[in-house]
């Protein structure tokens, strides 16, 4: 069963990008599939949207997915694929300043800042991912 949507966004994610995004959410233990686009953004953010399915949010709420989300996204969108007719044509190729996790019924489970994506750092940033990352570099 289908656990999660992928927004389509035509200006932001072509054909292969968007079947590069259903193999790493699977290789996370989640099923999903490409809808259109439902949500606006506002001043032309790009803000990658996913619609959770399942009745339980528990585990698309929880930090560590979420971790895992920002870094499947990146590694999909960071990589280079050919242009043409068999490759992107999209304009401004880049990462989402965010994801937002949307419920059944369209109200907002989870939103995620996607780092290195160009944006401002946003105030409303989450506390696990700035605790994240002082650990790491305490590495």
């Amino acid at each position: 069963m289908t656990a999660l949507l992928i927004e389509e966004n035509f200006q932001h994610l072509d054909g292969q990008d968007v079947e590069s995004l259903i193999e790493a959410l699977a290789e996370l233990g989640l099923s999903a599939e490409p809808t259109q686009p439902r949500t606006g953004t506002r001043n032309g953010e790009w803000v990658l949207v996913l619609h959770w399915l399942r009745d339980d949010t528990r585990q698309i709420t929880e930090d560590a997915l979420a971790a895992a989300l920002v870094t499947a996204v990146s590694g999909v969108l960071g990589q280079v694929h050919p242009v043409g007719t068999s490759g992107t044509s999209v304009r401004g190729r880049s990462l989402p300043i965010r994801i937002d996790i949307r419920g059944r019924a369209g109200e907002l489970l989870r939103s995620v800042p996607v780092p290195n994506s160009g944006a401002a750092p946003r105030p409303t940033s989450s506390a696990w991912w700035h605790g994240r990352h002082a650990a790491a570099a305490e590495l």
